[in-house]
């Protein structure tokens, strides 16, 4: 969309630092947790190969988390001619049939927010896409989530902020409640 015949801007969404500094903290803990049972001396053979599991599992982690806050790419980029997420690839406005805000409960506690994606062509999306998100991507709809999933806890942005960011560049845009 073009205001007055002028090209509007891309907005950038970049990870939420403060969130990828807690997940650093929590591979720290997953790290230090597997250290303090390696080197206890009674371990039993299961907490044993757990703690075994943690120790490359947190660093790696960690390492990925720390990757994103160095080397600072946006998650998300919206334009004119689309989007472009950082996992699932670039999207023109002409695949994407609806947006909708979708809520995950993962415990009685807590939940996980996210962007939802619906496109036009599904399998013209997977034709392109690698072979790991094609798989995520249909184990998902087989779950009945859609194909495209961007949460929040990595955008940096309220999923609301982000509809309406898609609107200003897709005003025709369909937004499901």
């Amino acid at each position: 969309m073009t205001a007055g015949g002028v090209a509007q801007p891309a907005t950038f969404y970049y990870p939420s630092i403060p969130r990828s500094m807690a997940m650093i903290a929590l591979s720290a803990v997953f790290v230090a947790l597997g250290v303090w049972i390696v080197l206890s001396d009674d371990a039993p053979l299961v907490p044993l190969i757990a703690g075994v599991l943690c120790i490359p599992l947190g660093l790696g982690a960690g390492l990925v988390f720390v990757g994103r806050l160095i080397w600072r790419r946006p998650e998300l980029v919206l334009s004119n001619d689309g989007l472009d997420h950082r996992q699932s690839g670039r999207f023109t406005w002409d695949e994407v049939a609806h947006a909708r805000i979708f809520v995950q409960r993962t415990s009685a506690l807590s939940k996980v927010r996210y962007v939802q994606l619906g496109l036009h062509d599904p399998e013209a999306y997977f034709a392109r896409s690698s072979r790991r998100i094609r798989l995520l991507a249909k184990l998902n709809q087989k779950l009945g989530y859609g194909a495209v999933n961007l949460p929040e806890s990595m955008l940096g942005a309220s999923p609301e902020q982000v509809l309406t960011a898609m609107r200003h560049y897709r005003p025709t845009l369909i937004i499901l409640p």
